[in-house]
């Protein structure tokens, strides 16, 4: 899923908000344009999310969000990824993430059964009502169940996904976050998988590891390997055939007719699926480009004049204009507030 629901950004900001935090600071850091996400109902794409929620853990140094009475101080998650990399198995693993979380912070119970054929891994808030939305027990669901199954190298099959409240408003996009049974109102929340999960072998490596925390928490924003929408096919081609020459790296779009026959599709079917999903080719091209511009900008510290070319801009002013409607901040004003921070 290469978007987050509306619902789930403007939730994780409520510990923020409770602290008196300028929140639109922090949307427009994450190259999130405030005014579009608050008057909008509009998806927000994945990348823009987990830096938004990465930023939300660093102001407060809690990786709970502020959903919880004692905070799990930021960097626990990192510390956590060194002790399993001893771990041989995915049961190793979650009985180990168990064990860590039940020592060093007394706010959520992570516990791992089997009974029969079946895995349940299940999350307990201490104090429940503190989590407005239920935002953090369904973001701890997640990380438990697209975490392990990266460290496998393929998607955990989820049987069901139980929650203790009443069905949502977002209840679909529930579904698309746990395939799979959903029900409502049960004792625990509780992920249930295939038991035989529990023996496969961890197979990445430490420095895929190294590139994972780096990255997060983006690559946990997808199940692993399940990201089959067109609009991420659309993504891997584009990006994939503007690296063919990294020396000059420049983006390259093309027409949505040379495009739909790179998908096999006409271009009237590209169109219509992209519709289905959602999202354009216009939406996804101006994505790609407030992404790596961002990437540009932030990490390669290059110039605004040597961003607005290689993401295909005739001149900067078009660029600063474009990038100040996608993060609500000019380039140099991103730059700041990223430098001060």
């Amino acid at each position: 899923m290469a978007t987050i629901s509306h619902y789930h950004v403007l939730t994780s900001l409520h510990g923020i908000q409770l602290l008196g935090v300028d929140h639109r600071v922090l949307l427009a850091r994450a190259g999130i344009n405030p005014t579009q996400v608050e008057q909008t109902s509009n998806r927000v794409h994945t990348d823009q999310v987990a830096r938004l929620f990465r930023l939300v853990q660093q102001e407060l140094d809690d990786e709970f969000m502020g959903f919880t009475a004692q905070p799990c101080k930021y960097g626990i998650f990192f510390t956590l990824c060194e002790l399993i990399q001893t771990c041989k198995t995915f049961r190793e693993l979650l009985e180990k993430t168990a064990h860590f979380y039940r020592l060093i912070n007394q706010s959520v119970e992570i516990q791992l059964m089997t009974r029969a054929n079946t895995g349940e891994l299940s999350f307990e808030l201490k104090q429940p009502e503190l989590d407005y939305g239920h935002f953090l027990t369904e973001y701890l669901m997640v990380i438990w169940h697209r975490f392990p199954s990266w460290y496998i190298g393929e998607a955990v099959r989820l049987r069901e996904t139980h929650f203790i409240h009443s069905a949502p408003k977002h209840r679909n996009e529930l579904q698309i976050m746990f395939p799979g049974k959903l029900s409502f109102n049960q004792p625990r929340n509780s992920l249930f998988f295939d038991a035989l999960y529990l023996d496969k072998p961890l197979i990445r490596s430490s420095k895929e590891l190294e590139v994972f925390l780096y990255n997060h928490p983006t690559d946990i924003m997808t199940i692993p390997g399940e990201d089959s929408s067109l609009e991420a096919q659309i993504e891997r081609f584009i990006m994939t055939t503007s690296n063919d020459h990294p020396d000059s790296f420049k983006l390259m779009f093309p027409k949505i007719e040379a495009l739909a026959e790179q998908m096999d599709l006409s271009a009237l079917t590209l169109y219509r699926r992209l519709q289905q999903e959602g999202t354009s080719y216009q939406i996804i091209k101006d994505n790609i480009r407030r992404e790596v511009a961002i990437d540009k900008l932030v990490k390669e510290k290059l110039s605004v004049d040597e961003v607005s070319e290689i993401v295909g801009f005739a001149e900067p002013r078009s660029f600063t204009r474009a990038f100040k409607h996608w993060t609500g901040l000019t380039p140099r004003n991103y730059c700041k507030y990223h430098d001060s921070n």
